[in-house]
């Protein structure tokens, strides 16, 4: 009897956690504490996916369909020449993804504000090089390759060579797991994976809910062989 109460009292602790992981905003300089419906959110803006759940608010939404991340860090994407629209769609996206996306809770990193192999589908960051493949950029990793400019705030190449996406990343997976360094993974379409740009309700929250599922019943054979093996000891 006393085995079946602290079996209980497991599980309801655990689905409990599982709902917690599946919606959490990353603890970055613009994000709510907790993803809410954003109204304001323009329909037809970069993030306007996001307006029924988000962990960005309208204001940081606007700045990203204005400027991508130029207006929020200081941080420009045009330094080897202008960034054709096509291309820009998707930086726009991925700004919009991480400031937004509500099912990020699962990967987030070890420090505040950082993502740990997010699972995009392969599809996704092969239409992403297709439509940025010819453009310029002066940095493969936007985390390590770029400085702040101590006076201007201004974040600058720490070289200046300008080389395509090609050039920098050769395809797909390239652009996806070194862009960002460690943030995301490219995975195939046939496995849970994450998109960035989407239409309707978000298909995110399918994938942060099987992973969370995951690890939620990994956790309970864990607790359950300590359990156990607190009865037989005692």
């Amino acid at each position: 009897m006393r085995l079946l109460a602290e079996l209980v009292v497991v599980v309801v602790v655990l689905r409990h956690a599982q709902g917690d992981a599946s919606l959490q905003c990353v603890s970055g300089p613009f994000h709510k504490p907790s993803p809410s419906k954003e109204v304001d959110i323009g329909a037809n803006t970069a993030c306007g996916e996001y307006v029924s759940l988000s962990c960005c608010p309208a204001n940081v939404s606007d700045a990203i369909d204005r400027q991508g991340d130029r207006e929020l860090y200081n941080f420009h994407w045009d330094d080897c020449g202008t960034i054709p629209d096509a291309c820009e769609q998707y930086l726009k996206a991925e700004s919009c993804f991480f400031e937004c996306d509500p099912y990020l809770g699962p990967w987030k990193g070890k420090w505040d504000g950082t993502l740990n192999k997010v699972p995009i589908c392969a599809s996704y960051c092969d239409q992403w090089f297709e439509a940025c493949k010819d453009v310029r950029l002066c940095a493969a990793n936007w985390i390590t390759d770029f400085e702040k400019n101590s006076t201007t705030g201004r974040y600058h190449c720490i070289n200046d060579t300008c080389q395509t996406f090609t050039q920098f990343y050769q395809n797909g997976k390239g652009l996806c797991e070194i862009m960002w360094g460690d943030s995301f993974q490219y995975v195939a379409d046939n496995q849970n994976c994450m998109v960035m740009k989407f239409e309707g309700d978000n298909p995110n929250a399918e994938v942060t809910s099987g992973a969370t599922h995951i690890a939620c019943w990994q956790s309970s054979l864990f607790l359950l062989l300590v359990v156990v093996y607190s009865l037989f000891q005692s």
